[in-house]
């Protein structure tokens, strides 16, 4: 898929839209039928939280800030999220604050359930992992890149350890060593504060030539 049809992003939402879409799915006593069933509400929760953390937190590089000033060509960016994701509440604040440096680009957001086609399009080793940033030409929707799941240091951190989850036969031995393993992705993003997400951000715009 190299061109996104308008009516995926006549369905998309804005970042202050998830925000407040996040907070009315926790304001009910259950998730609507687009999420998964196995949604996390605690998990949510939390994820609200580091969003709202890191929408105060989170400082632009100087080189980010020089690199999105000078482009000029119109873009959307599309993320492809769901609220109950935890890489997502760490990347997409950093995500929105370096879209607006430059008001040429347009962030927006869709979710993975509703748009299985545009996911599949753009899977990570035969697997749907989110979040997921195409950047699109405005005026085509051609897709002249994407992005993600993650941070290329912790996604190869990430994958190591569901290798070795997968080998763990005991189930309760193994979701003991998941959630210590979740709990080290959380620390990396706490220590990184989204500045391999913008030098990795800044790599993909400089190999499309914007």
């Amino acid at each position: 898929m190299r061109t996104i049809d308008q009516n995926v992003l006549d369905q998309s939402i804005g970042y202050d839209e998830y925000h407040a879409f996040i907070e009315k799915l926790l304001s009910q006593s259950h998730y609507l039928a687009l999420q998964r069933i196995e949604t996390d509400t605690h998990n949510t929760r939390l994820n609200l939280i580091r969003m709202e953390r890191l929408d105060k937190t989170a400082r632009m590089t100087a080189q980010t800030r020089l690199q999105m000033a000078a482009i000029r060509k119109p873009m959307i960016w599309l993320s492809i999220t769901e609220a109950w994701c935890g890489d997502a509440a760490q990347i997409l604040p950093a995500i929105q604050k370096m879209a607006a440096l430059n008001d040429k680009i347009q962030h927006r957001l869709i979710f993975r359930e509703q748009h299985p086609a545009v996911m599949d399009a753009f899977l990570t080793k035969g697997t749907r992992s989110i979040p997921l940033t195409l950047f699109l030409e405005k005026d085509s929707l051609n897709v002249l890149g994407h992005w993600g799941p993650r941070p290329i240091e912790l996604q190869d951190f990430v994958l190591e350890n569901l290798k070795v989850l997968a080998t763990i036969p005991d189930e309760r031995e193994r979701n003991l060593r998941f959630n210590e393993f979740q709990t080290k992705v959380q620390r990396w993003y706490a220590k990184d504060k989204t500045y391999s997400t913008q030098k990795e951000f800044l790599e993909v715009l400089k190999r499309i030539n914007l």
